[in-house]
């Protein structure tokens, strides 16, 4: 799936930190006094937040939110849908243990399921290898990727626009047990005011994937989760802006009001939005068991334009705009999660 692009796309935003915020550096402090024990990680001498804590957070809120939403009912409906291509299928459930060390579903209660070593204990050399590994990775890891598969999301680094105010605080580490000092004085580097701009890029999702990176990203935006050191400390709040979201379809042309291939096969009407399933709902596809109705209405406003060399877009500026593509595709979502 990762040698051809059906379907993919930008999300640009801002961050604004809403209250102290720390990303540590690897090596701080040292032997220079004037130095604080605990600095912002920097590229060239300039504070930045680097992709992949951004990428680790957002994971993790995933995560969370299908762990707060799977059910065993859920998961043996999507294993019977599954075995429509093969008896053989195993349950698998929304979202890894990242911890986990085994490498069968033993329910929601004791899960201790990890897609990539699950993989990997299978030894496939079948001709079809590439869909039976994306159709047994877990939901989200189907977004992220694991040791076995590539992920379809990818997240730059974010930096700052203008200047950053930066504050230096003290703190102590308590001890548990006796209530006196463990450890500290030390002081720590944060930035308390500023903005970061940042891109995310994805590719080849469907709707429920799309929908599911929104809500974490709304999440973020929202204040519900933290970024960075000293979150139970009340670090790492941040407000999220964002300013544009961009979606591209390659193999797509607009064609008397509806979304065909370039091959002439229709997709979808040209007002309503298209995801993976419904650009691969060919036979050549059918071993990725992805969903057959992955199309949903636009929002009013939102209209496709044809791209000036090949291919189809819509893009959207602003940040209402780009929630509302996410509401757009929250139906999608609850077809996912069974609802």
């Amino acid at each position: 799936m990762h040698k051809a692009i059906f379907f993919e796309g930008t999300i640009d935003f801002t961050i604004t930190p809403d209250g102290p915020i720390l990303i540590k550096a690897g090596e701080t402090g040292g032997a220079d006094p004037t130095l604080p024990d605990m600095e912002f990680v920097r590229s060239r001498e300039q504070i930045y937040i680097p992709g992949p804590s951004l990428k680790g957070v957002v994971r993790a809120q995933c995560e969370r939110i299908c762990r707060s939403l799977d059910s065993e009912q859920l998961q043996r409906t999507r294993q019977e849908y599954r075995r429509r291509l093969r008896d053989d299928e195993p349950v698998v459930p929304l979202a890894d243990n990242p911890l986990g060390s085994g490498t069968r579903y033993k329910g929601l209660d004791d899960m201790d399921y990890s897609s990539g070593r699950a993989i990997e204990s299978m030894n496939l050399n079948e001709p079809d290898r590439t869909a039976v590994i994306y159709r047994r990775s877990s939901f989200v890891s189907q977004i992220f990727g694991h040791t076995s598969l590539a992920g379809r999301v990818r997240f730059a680094d974010a930096y700052p626009e203008g200047e950053l105010k930066v504050e230096q605080r003290n703190g102590v580490a308590i001890d548990r047990i006796y209530g006196s000092v463990a450890v500290g004085p030390f002081n720590y580097e944060t930035v308390v005011g500023g903005t970061f701009r940042t891109t995310i890029s994805f590719k080849n999702l469907t709707l429920a994937q799309f929908a599911l990176l929104g809500l974490a990203l709304r999440d973020l935006a929202d204040g519900r989760i933290a970024i960075g050191f000293g979150k139970s400390r009340g670090l790492g709040r941040v407000k999220v802006d964002f300013t544009a979201l961009s979606l591209y379809y390659p193999t797509c042309t607009l064609s008397n009001g509806e979304v065909r291939l370039l091959s002439g096969r229709r997709v979808a009407a040209a007002n309503e939005l298209v995801g993976l399933g419904a650009l691969c709902a060919d036979e050549a596809y059918r071993a990725y068991a992805l969903p057959e109705e992955d199309r949903v209405p636009l929002p009013d406003g939102i209209a496709y334009t044809e791209d000036e060399f090949l291919g189809v877009r819509l893009n959207v500026k602003g940040n209402e705009a780009v929630r509302s593509l996410w509401r757009a595709c929250m139906p999608a979502w609850r077809r996912e999660i069974g609802l």
